[in-house]
């Protein structure tokens, strides 16, 4: 079991363009009533992005570290297929995880990392995390 809860979940049954599921997925952790400044936050992202973001084991793992943050907060969403980003190897994306970590603390930011990680590499989890019917489903798997 990750220690971190994501505050904000979302299984899509069908493909998903790759921008929309980040899009909804950024929107959630703004709106998980965490001060953070969101236009700098999300500038800080699409610059991570433009840096890779495939962690391989089908995650798209797009983070960064945010001055004053109290603990990480991260968005967690599954699809049967994440479009719309290059991968390696022609691996399928499936998982994308929002990570906003404290620019403080390098331990917190590698320990969310890590658990992450950890769930992805079990395929029995993510096969559950696959079938979730929602949401909240999918966050009662961490």
């Amino acid at each position: 079991m990750s220690s971190l809860i994501p505050a904000y979940t979302q299984v899509y049954k069908e493909p998903v363009a790759f921008q929309k599921a980040l899009g909804f997925a950024f929107e959630g952790l703004v709106n998980a009533g965490v001060a953070f400044d969101a236009l700098s936050v999300w500038k800080a992202v699409e610059k991570r992005i433009g840096e890779g973001i495939y962690m391989g084991s089908g995650l798209l793992l797009p983070h960064t570290r945010i001055s004053g943050l109290e603990s990480p907060l991260m968005a967690f969403a599954v699809a049967p297929e994440i479009q719309g980003i290059s991968t390696s190897c022609g691996e399928t994306a499936q998982f994308l995880c929002l990570l906003l970590s404290p620019a403080e603390s390098a331990t917190a930011h590698t320990v969310a990392i890590a658990g992450v990680a950890k769930l992805l590499l079990d395929p029995e989890w993510k096969t559950k995390a696959l079938a979730c019917a929602d949401g909240a489903a999918l966050k009662g798997l961490f």
